[in-house]
């Protein structure tokens, strides 16, 4: 669905992305991993054209021009008009959309926010703000999903309510899905590919499966762990 051939992006002297080279193929769920700042932003950041690489290209299998169409992003920090209360921050959604085409209310209830309905969207919790950000990703039903640092913020329950909805629209309904997360074991929960960024290129990629057994390791933590150890420049 998605390919990313060769980006390179650069802020001063400080080459962040180095030549990355990946797919994101058409049904599956992708995850992306590498250290605090190693560029995983960066990346999303192009695909989503909010950010201009230096060099290399992004290729779609849906027009470019209907890119918002196709795409739904959660960003890591999503940030609202102080001045709307969550309930008019869905409101402004439902006004640009025409309408959600997903069911609101079963979403509302996997997020647990329809309690929080009335407060201002800049006044709720991490966690919350969080949630929130999920549900607009979703509200267009959008064949292609990016979540970065997807339930960064969110207690377990909320984890696990998130991980099982994505799962679902994913396997069920055929969402591609690319996640950038910290947490190895909701890549492994989620994810049938996985790459790994270091140094600005990528510096591995499989199943975590294929991964567990190449490096001869119980989990993707212990891979991390043993082997995405610090930057060099």
């Amino acid at each position: 669905m998605i390919e990313v051939k060769d980006i390179k992006k650069s802020y001063g002297s400080n080459m962040v992305l180095k030549g990355v080279n990946l797919k994101v193929e058409k049904g599956s769920c992708t995850g992306f991993v590498g250290r605090n700042g190693s560029g995983k932003s960066t990346l999303v950041d192009i695909i989503c054209k909010a950010k201009k690489q230096d060099s290399g290209i992004v290729t779609y299998d849906f027009p470019e021009n209907r890119l918002f169409e196709n795409m739904g992003v959660q960003l890591q920090d999503a940030n609202f008009d102080g001045r709307l209360k969550v309930k008019e921050v869905i409101d402004l959604w439902k006004s640009i959309y025409g309408g959600a085409k997903i069911d609101l209310d079963e979403l509302i209830d996997i997020l647990e926010i329809r309690n929080i309905m009335n407060n201002r969207a800049d006044k709720v919790s991490g966690g919350q703000r969080q949630k929130l950000s999920i549900l607009l990703s979703l509200f267009h039903d959008p064949q292609f999903l990016i979540f970065d640092e997807l339930t960064t913020g969110l207690d377990a329950s909320a984890r696990d309510d998130v991980q099982e909805y994505l799962k679902m629209i994913n396997r069920e309904r055929g969402k591609t899905i690319f996640i950038v997360s910290h947490y190895m074991d909701e890549v492994e929960a989620l994810c049938d590919m996985v790459h790994f960024l270091k140094n600005g290129e990528i510096f591995e990629s499989g199943s975590p499966a294929y991964i567990k057994e190449k490096y001869q390791v119980a989990s993707l933590q212990e891979f991390v762990k043993e082997h995405m150890g610090k930057e060099t420049k």
